[in-house]
């Protein structure tokens, strides 16, 4: 089958991006209400849900408490209280704050509030308690790091400072956070497990059926309900949406790897959910896919496992200006990262299978051995101005092979900021 361009002329195009900005303009709409709702009073007394829970200390060696809540409304925001708190991630809350001077910017990427007073509320737990959760895969385990690693692989649970610094060191941050990595492997163990049963019948009843028409949409809707569970992580939402819109695309012949797709996407999750804008891992995401499919629009090699692992690398690579410009931090250690993506492939669903049979803590020395190793941290800063050029590079390199090999160059170069 002829694969087909997504738009046929550019009045389809225009046209698509009229209604993404229709969408835009209506969503902006909702948000700047709800804003002036939210900000018509300084006061707030409200119920909310624990999002994220740990200590910092400041230049004078004080600790106090950092708290990411979101309010039944919708809103989410950050508070700190100088006392200890006793509340539990995906705890619910009663919380009195207030708001002054509050920004319609601030108020998209996630503001800040003064807390007069926080507190559990055990009398209302919603019906289902996704603590239940990560208590069955913690329990597991005998070392509380490992309980933790694997209920952030799992459940998208926020790392503390020790765990992060452990899979920065070894700059697999974006196997830890649930992304389209999961997606592959969530759907490829439910076709495994699916599609036997589904031949079986197929070849009895229905031949003339597709397996993959058919077991596509169940597979959707556990994908949807993970992500519904996981509180819309924004990397595996974006995975998500592209999955549906690839297979809708596949099964009418249009081009799945190309970057109008991509362009889409992107543009119609920012209409319909502006706070996104602000959202650095779903950016972070986007530039993965973005150069994912440079690499495959360039590269024609007819040798599948070269081929796998020159993308594996190119990402890599092409990825290490973006995320330095915002995590200076490297080790000799993050190079072996091209490596560990591939072994993540046997590593997550093997995890997975172990939890659910509740025999999760057996590969625990092993993880942590591997965690533990020590390493010299340096620092590798990209500055802004570099940054922007090399975008522009990486840009440009859709319409230029010489472009494209100049981005890994360019990439590669980063490595002048290293100190």
């Amino acid at each position: 089958m002829v694969n087909i361009p997504l738009y046929k002329s550019k009045k389809e195009l225009f046209f698509a991006l009229g209604v993404v900005f229709c969408i835009a303009l209506i969503s902006l709409g909702v948000e700047f209400y709800r804003y002036q709702t939210l900000s018509k009073t300084s006061l707030h007394v409200s119920k909310a849900t624990v999002l994220n829970h740990y200590q910092k200390t400041n230049e004078k060696g004080k600790t106090y408490d950092v708290v990411k809540l979101k309010l039944d409304s919708g809103e989410q925001f950050y508070t700190v209280s100088w006392k200890p708190l006793h509340v539990e991630l995906k705890s619910r809350v009663k919380v009195k704050f207030e708001l002054k001077n509050l920004s319609f910017k601030e108020y998209l990427s996630g503001f800040f509030a003064p807390t007069l007073a926080l507190y559990e509320i055990y009398e209302d737990n919603p019906p289902f308690d996704v603590r239940v959760l990560y208590d069955f895969v913690r329990d597991q385990h005998e070392d509380t790091i490992m309980g933790e690693l694997y209920s952030a692989l799992l459940f998208a649970t926020p790392l503390s400072k020790e765990l992060r610094e452990d899979v920065q060191k070894w700059g697999i941050t974006h196997l830890v956070a649930i992304s389209g990595y999961n997606v592959g492997v969530i759907s490829f163990l439910l076709f495994f497990v699916l599609k036997p049963p589904y031949t079986f019948f197929q070849s009895r009843y229905f031949p003339y059926r597709n397996a993959i028409a058919d077991l596509m949409p169940f597979v959707f809707l556990v994908l949807i309900g993970y992500m519904i569970l996981i509180d819309y992580v924004p990397p595996f939402m974006r995975a998500v949406i592209m999955s549906m819109m690839g297979f809708f695309f596949f099964s009418r012949g249009v081009k799945l790897l190309s970057f109008e797709s991509l362009f889409i996407v992107v543009v119609g999750l920012l209409a319909f959910i502006p706070s996104l804008f602000f959202s650095l891992s779903f950016w972070f995401s986007i530039a993965g896919v973005f150069y994912l499919f440079l690499f495959v629009h360039h590269v024609k090699w007819q040798n599948k496992l070269l081929l796998f692992l020159g993308l594996d690398i190119f990402v890599f690579v092409a990825m290490i200006p973006i995320v330095h410009a915002f995590f200076p931090v490297f080790t000799l250690l993050q190079l072996t990262s091209p490596l560990w993506s591939a072994v993540f492939i046997i590593f997550y669903p093997l995890g997975l299978v172990l939890h659910l049979v509740g025999q999760g803590g057996i590969l625990d020395s092993m993880v942590l051995a591997f965690l533990h190793v020590e390493a010299k941290s340096y620092t590798l800063s990209v500055t802004y101005e570099f940054l922007v050029v090399y975008g522009a590079v990486s840009l440009l390199a859709i319409w230029s092979k010489k472009l494209f090999v100049l981005t890994f160059i360019v990439a590669l170069s980063a490595f002048v900021f290293i100190q």
